[in-house]
């Protein structure tokens, strides 16, 4: 093989990489906006859905408590700030378990459920079962329909989740834990203002 041959075989097999490498340093920001959409891909179908049903469950949940936040406010700061390590730690769990923290938070809308359910005397017995204490309040007039639409959207995502029809991703499952903080804090709120409230069922 002679010196042009071999010069004209190197070019030929550096022209593809040399190329390659050119667009992706004139489109990197481009490519580097693609990468969270080719996780999800990769993730698969159910699970990007997952993700996206949990960041509108989220946006409509904020979207709900936005005329609270002057309540929230009034918040001892003490409070708050315990309220705001708990959601940290629990996004951080997020990244490690997201199935176990989805069905983590789902127990904290059971439990705001049970406390409303009590507080308005619709069952005697504090060992009722959670899905009973769910059809009671949600077949009640008790809530805003809402706020009804997003606990069941919850209660959906949730159900996925332990019926294993889906994995969900740290990400969803992030969306999902902030958007049962806001529900909970929603449903709080909402049985400051009825009778019954007090110190035993904060």
């Amino acid at each position: 093989m002679d010196w042009i041959t071999f010069a004209s075989k190197a070019i030929d097999s550096l022209a593809w990489p040399t190329v390659a490498l050119i667009l992706g340093l004139v489109f990197r920001k481009k490519l580097l906006d693609l990468i969270p959409n080719i996780r999800k891909f990769k993730a698969g179908p159910l699970e990007a859905e997952f993700e996206l049903a949990a960041r509108q469950v989220l946006a409509s949940a904020d979207q709900a408590s936005s005329h609270t936040k002057a309540a929230q406010l009034e918040k001892p700061e003490a409070k708050a700030a315990d309220a705001d390590t708990e959601i940290v730690s629990k996004l951080i769990g997020a990244r490690t378990d997201p199935a176990g923290m989805i069905l983590g938070g789902w127990a904290q809308v059971d439990g705001e459920l049970f406390r409303l359910g009590l507080q308005l005397d619709m069952f005697a017995d504090p060992l009722t079962n959670t899905n009973k204490v769910y059809e009671a309040v949600m077949s009640s007039d008790v809530l805003p329909d809402g706020t009804k639409k997003l606990i069941l959207r919850l209660r959906d995502l949730r159900n996925q989740v332990a019926h294993a029809t889906v994995s969900p991703t740290p990400d969803s499952a992030q969306d999902y834990l902030l958007a049962v903080a806001r529900v909970v804090e929603l449903v709080h709120n909402y049985r400051k203002n009825l009778p019954k409230y007090g110190p035993s069922n904060r």
